[in-house]
């Protein structure tokens, strides 16, 4: 396993919950958002962020209180801009479930005071109701993820389920890989019962060794998400973890629960 320097904080991402209730949809006019043309972002990347920007004030326009929980990375190599977009577009993905734009109007800006060239877009959407919420009484409890292992240590860790029987995955990240280590090739999908203790590997045909992928650092960090779900939704896209984390936001709130947990290989 290798594995590349990175702390990686998941959280729900866009969680919105409609403060009216009256209406499925609310029709929002004139809904706008700005992106600044500089640097390394070029005028489509400035507009998709000004969509998005435009986007979350028709959510606001809607009356609709936003819950963001941010997806946060703290990077060792130099380059953080996976992570960013990573952010947007699955931010994006959670904003198009909700906001339909009927009509666009796009223009570049320039600033005169700030000297600085803007995309501006401006829309009219339907903006729909959600109201599935998380659902309180399913739990996931993770543990024996130590936080510190040593290149050659055994991987090993344990689950247990409230609520709801459930299906299960764990996946890890680094900033260049993912891999879902449960289902496997040698441990197939299987139903687990609430209430009782599993352990990852799920059986005795799979042992995980902790290993740095350059001998040469001191430490390198993995990220590990399990994830349960009350049906089975199987995994079938790439193998990176903004293909991971879209996935795993598409799951209904209602249907899914997840921990998080970061650890260190010396």
């Amino acid at each position: 396993m290798n594995f590349t320097k990175v702390i990686f904080v998941v959280a729900a991402l866009l969680n919105v919950s409609l403060l009216i209730a009256d209406n499925n949809v609310v029709h929002v006019r004139s809904a706008q958002g700005r992106c600044e043309v500089s640097g390394d972002i070029t005028l489509a990347q400035a507009e998709e962020r000004a969509l998005m920007e435009a986007k979350k004030e028709a959510l606001s326009k809607a009356g609709v209180m936003e819950n963001v929980w941010s997806v946060m990375g703290q990077i060792s190599s130099s380059n953080g801009d996976q992570f960013s977009e990573a952010y947007s577009s699955v931010s994006a993905l959670a904003i198009n479930g909700l906001v339909n734009v009927l009509n666009k109007d796009v223009q570049e800006v320039w600033d005169k005071n700030l000297k600085r060239l803007f995309k501006v877009v401006t829309i009219e959407a339907d903006v729909t109701r959600n109201d599935v919420q998380e659902d309180l009484t399913y739990k996931l409890d993770v543990k024996g993820i130590d936080p510190v292992y040593k290149e050659g240590d055994l991987f090993q860790c344990s689950f247990a389920l409230y609520g709801w029987d459930s299906h299960v995955k764990v996946f890890w990240f680094t900033n260049d890989e993912a891999a879902m280590i449960y289902p496997n090739e040698l441990e197939d999908e299987m139903l687990f019962k609430a209430g009782k203790s599993y352990n990852v590997p799920v059986t005795n045909e799979v042992e995980l060794f902790m290993a740095k992928s350059n001998p040469a650092v001191e430490t390198e960090f993995i990220n590990i998400i399990v994830l349960a779900t009350k049906q089975d939704y199987p995994y079938l896209g790439k193998m990176d973890f903004l293909s991971i984390l879209s996935w795993i936001y598409s799951i209904p709130a209602d249907q899914r629960v997840l921990v998080h947990e970061s650890t260190i290989v010396k």
